[in-house]
């Protein structure tokens, strides 16, 4: 029969190694209670690799009792440098973890509707967003069979497990190191779209932080273009209407503020400073270099899939488990 018509089995790979199914299903789980000698430990994968047999992942769930899927539901914000390297270095921690990271990828599925979704793949464990998946979703999870749902939200919560990330924490680092700097008249970009709720909650930060010195914040609110910023750096070309110093939500808007300064004859940072968020490698790499904010995604990632691990293997950890990662700064040329 062709390969389309009829796939490899374990009893495939047992009769060419010369073993016991038992002793193959040892061998590809790593059995640690059942050792396996090396030399048959090679047959068994030299014939697994012979007849390209990959094990059912199903049947594999059921000898095992339970999934070593950990799903993770498509981030709702567009994937910068940051969470893009937070995901890969998550995989790959949870894969030396003997754990397999399933993005889903329906970045609107949320609630009981998203939690059903999300049950269907049987996962070990779900790790979500906290708006994205309130207490009766947690519960319906739970009723399906997953073991953790642990939920990423700025405070613990009191329903289950909670990753403590601070997404806010760097706008307030960075309005605190422009006040310590002496800067006395502050603007912050606050845009639109899919980033309006973190953008807004950015500014609450600064403001909050620049009132208790009794400094004003300018809101403005933009898109990612120099034209959407065209009309208030004309008005900041008169010293007189010019706050000293810029809060840009994140890198990206603080490289096209800085554009949008250069071309309206503005020196960055002798005339604006500027200070962005991320630590997006093309902060770095452009001239002036932009001083810059961030929560480090390695750090943030290895101390989740380490989380993960401590549950699934029967931990019992606390409902709100330690914040992370700390806001960090790199300081450059543009403030």
């Amino acid at each position: 029969m062709s390969p389309a018509q009829r796939r490899p089995t374990s009893a495939d790979v047992a009769r060419l190694a010369g073993v016991s199914r038992t002793t193959v299903s040892s061998v590809l789980n790593d059995d640690r209670d059942r050792p396996i000698g090396d030399e048959t430990r090679r047959r068994v994968l030299a014939a697994v690799r012979e007849l390209g047999y990959t094990p059912h992942a199903s049947a594999r769930m059921l000898r095992a009792g339970r999934s070593n899927i950990v799903l993770l539901p498509m981030p709702r914000l567009p994937l910068a440098p940051a969470r893009t390297t937070y995901l890969e270095i998550l995989d790959r921690e949870l894969t030396a973890r003997g754990f397999t990271l399933l993005i889903h990828g329906d970045r609107e599925a949320s609630g009981v509707t998203g939690a059903r979704l999300w049950a269907e793949h049987r996962p070990a464990a779900v790790l979500v967003a906290a708006d994205r998946c309130p207490e009766e979703a947690v519960r319906l999870l739970r009723q399906a069979g997953v073991d953790h749902v642990l939920l990423e939200a700025r405070r613990p919560l009191s329903y289950t497990t909670t990753i403590v990330v601070d997404s806010v924490s760097v706008a307030e680092l960075a309005a605190q190191y422009l006040l310590d700097r002496g800067h006395r008249q502050l603007a912050c970009l606050v845009p639109g779209g899919d980033i309006a709720a973190l953008a807004r909650d950015r500014f609450d930060a600064v403001t909050t932080a620049a009132g208790r010195a009794g400094v004003p914040v300018q809101r403005v609110d933009c898109a990612l273009t120099t034209d959407s910023l065209a009309a208030t750096v004309g008005i900041w070309r008169d010293p007189r209407r010019r706050p000293d110093a810029v809060y840009s939500y994140n890198d990206e808007f603080g490289l096209v503020l800085i554009q949008a300064l250069t071309d309206a004859g503005l020196r960055v940072p002798d005339d604006i400073a500027v200070i962005g968020t991320d630590n997006h490698p093309l902060g770095a790499a452009l001239r002036p270099g932009l001083t810059t904010t961030y929560l480090d995604p390695v750090e943030g990632a290895v101390a989740v899939a380490s989380s993960i691990e401590r549950l699934l293997g029967g931990e019992e950890l606390d409902p709100g488990l330690a914040e992370i990662a700390q806001p960090r700064i790199i300081t450059r040329s543009s403030a």
